[in-house]
């Protein structure tokens, strides 16, 4: 009897539902664990395969993100030909995987319901987790890998990691977290979505913070000026002044966010230099002796460390995406990168245009400014190579196209 009500489940399970429970998956798992949320992302992936066979047709909905991924993959592919190590450069394409979660959402996705309920089950988990790392800014212990924090003078305090392996890579995810639970929140009419969207926005916010990240505190606040700009909020002032206010109400409580921030580097002192600036003209040293085809990528960390004219540590990247991709796959492979999010936000840009005031309105302005945030983060870290931070960037950028095509039922409610 078991075995019987057992294979009736089984055989009751469609391909689409395993694409949601992928979908489920990893954004339940997304704002603390990679291996969680890339285990959803096969499942969706393995649904979607099904689909195609159960269906013995190949059906391609067209997007915007065609054009620039295969322009960029094709950069890619001949860095690889012009490698310096081709079989090291193979292997790094894997990596790449990961540009398939805007086409696995455009193509499975279409229901506006289950858009909302990702989204908000990813802002749940997030909000939890920004609790732990604000948490950890005073505690200076992460529990899951049994570990004491060094404290970040002359504040005392920690540097927040939350369930990630560093504070770049928590900074990033909490920034996107809550530049799009605020832009819904502004836009919501519902009392008590607003408040949850708003605060999943300051717990994000103040968790990035709390990281004492450079990169993502700039682009967070620009992030902000970006929003008002494009706002037509009857509140504008009021909620501009709340921003404002929440900015130097954490100040107050924790000074040390801004003192890595207006740190002086001084040249030809390494200990008092900024170690990035090291790593900027390496990496550009690099890229002007491979100026074409680069030298592959997988290759920077062997070149990196022979580059290196004076003792310092090793990276295995060059701390921004654009210089790191000059120097993997040279002038070719930059424009390429370059073109890859032009389009991109160029495109968004125009979807954002053509919807009225609402739900999918907001959702799209999310993914538009998460996208300028990146290209301003991007400056000064790579954050294009992180899994777990590409994975939420193009999850939302994903959202932003589906969400542009359907229908809206109504305005937020």
């Amino acid at each position: 009897m078991f075995n019987l009500s057992l294979e009736r489940k089984i055989k009751s399970i469609s391909p689409q539902a395993l694409i949601n429970f992928g979908l489920l998956l990893f954004a339940f798992f997304s704002p603390f664990s990679i291996a969680g949320s890339q285990t959803g992302l096969c499942l969706a992936l393995l649904g979607w395969a099904w689909k195609i066979v159960s269906r013995r047709s190949f059906c391609w909905k067209s997007s915007f993100f065609e054009l620039p991924v295969i322009v960029y993959l094709g950069a890619y592919l001949l860095s690889i030909i012009f490698s310096q190590n081709k079989l090291a450069s193979l292997i790094s394409l894997r990596n790449e995987w990961l540009l398939v979660i805007p086409f696995l959402l455009i193509n499975n996705l279409k229901e506006e319901n289950f858009i909302r309920k990702l989204v908000n089950l990813v802002f749940l988990i997030s909000g939890l987790v920004a609790l732990y790392a604000i948490w950890q800014h005073y505690a200076g212990i992460d529990l899951i890998r049994h570990k004491l924090f060094d404290p970040v003078l002359p504040s005392g305090k920690f540097r927040s990691t939350a369930f990630f392996g560093l504070p770049l890579t928590y900074s990033f995810y909490a920034m996107i977290i809550g530049i799009v639970s605020f832009c819904l929140g502004t836009y919501e009419k519902n009392p008590s979505l607003k408040i949850f969207y708003f605060v999943v926005s300051v717990l994000c916010v103040t968790g990035n913070l709390f990281t004492y990240t450079r990169s993502t505190l700039f682009a967070q606040i620009f992030a902000f000026i970006i929003f008002f700009i494009f706002s037509k909020s009857r509140h504008k002032k009021k909620e501009i002044l709340a921003v404002v206010g929440y900015f130097i109400a954490i100040y107050l409580i924790d000074p040390g966010i801004l003192s890595r921030s207006i740190m002086a580097a001084k040249a030809g002192s390494l200990q008092q230099a900024d170690i990035r600036s090291i790593i900027w003209s390496t990496s550009f040293n690099i890229f002007k002796d491979y100026p074409v085809f680069g030298i592959g990528f997988g290759n920077f960390l062997e070149f990196y460390q022979s580059y290196l004219k004076i003792p310092s540590q090793i990276f295995g990247h060059a701390h921004n995406d654009f210089l790191n991709v000059a120097a993997n796959a040279g002038v070719i492979g930059l424009l390429a990168f370059i073109f890859l999010w032009v389009i991109l936000l160029k495109n968004l840009l125009g979807r954002y245009k053509e919807k009225e005031e609402g739900y999918s309105k907001a959702l799209i302005l999310g993914g538009v400014l998460s996208l300028l945030a990146y290209l301003l983060a991007s400056q000064f870290q790579c954050y294009y190579t992180d899994a777990e931070d590409n994975m939420i960037l193009f999850f939302f950028l994903g959202l932003s196209e589906v969400i542009s095509r359907i229908p809206s039922k109504d305005k937020l409610t």
